[in-house]
């Protein structure tokens, strides 16, 4: 009885040995670059520290959540962002201002320096979203960027960038690549607003 016992244990540990592990996978989002502004004087002579974006708690961890119907929100089981969707938003913010070449330099948030302005950025929403019968899906991105005068504390100027788009696949993946769009669409608009303000906007 004994010897019958011990081989059944020996048969479940090899059984369970052999079953693949759940995997994840990681997902980031990749922007391809932007053009160097052209005729943006007034803000060459100013330094440009970029915040940290801020959040809900949903976007300031790995787990990717998305929508389903009005009020369902769950967490992708096989999915996830390879690190937090506001700091992704921050490294992409930064990275395209500096494309830019708007301003004398351009600081991220861990930078001690005292610059002459700060953007700084709410993340409202960035997700995707599943109809009730998960038929369709579509994913929105909406940021709410600022610039502000550091000396004064004054807001320059404020607006809400928002983007939605379907998606081409019923998945996560699918979700990813139409934020990266979105993302891109919405760094596109703040890079022509911020040309805007240096070109017309009279700043100290």
């Amino acid at each position: 009885m004994l010897k019958t016992i011990t081989v059944f244990v020996f048969i479940i540990l090899l059984t369970g040995c052999a079953v693949k592990q759940p995997y994840i996978t990681e997902y980031k989002i990749e922007i391809e670059k932007f053009q160097k502004a052209q005729g943006s004087q007034q803000c060459k002579e100013k330094t440009l520290k970029v915040n940290q974006s801020f959040s809900d708690n949903t976007l300031m961890s790995t787990q990717m959540n998305y929508i389903e119907g009005k009020h369902k929100q769950y967490p992708f089981s096989k999915a996830r962002w390879s690190t937090p969707v506001n700091q992704m938003v921050s490294f992409h913010l930064t990275n395209m201002i500096n494309q830019l070449d708007i301003f004398k330099s351009v600081q991220s948030y861990k930078s001690i320096t005292k610059d002459d302005y700060i953007l700084q950025s709410n993340i409202i929403d960035f997700k995707q979203y599943f109809s009730e019968d998960l038929k369709s899906s579509y994913v929105k991105a909406v940021i709410q960027v600022s610039l502000i005068d550091n000396h004064t504390n004054k807001i320059v100027d404020s607006k809400t960038f928002t983007s939605k788009i379907d998606t081409k696949t019923l998945d996560s993946y699918g979700g990813v690549k139409s934020l990266n769009n979105a993302l891109f669409n919405i760094l596109n608009n703040v890079s022509l607003w911020l040309n805007n303000i240096c070109n017309n906007k009279e700043l100290k």
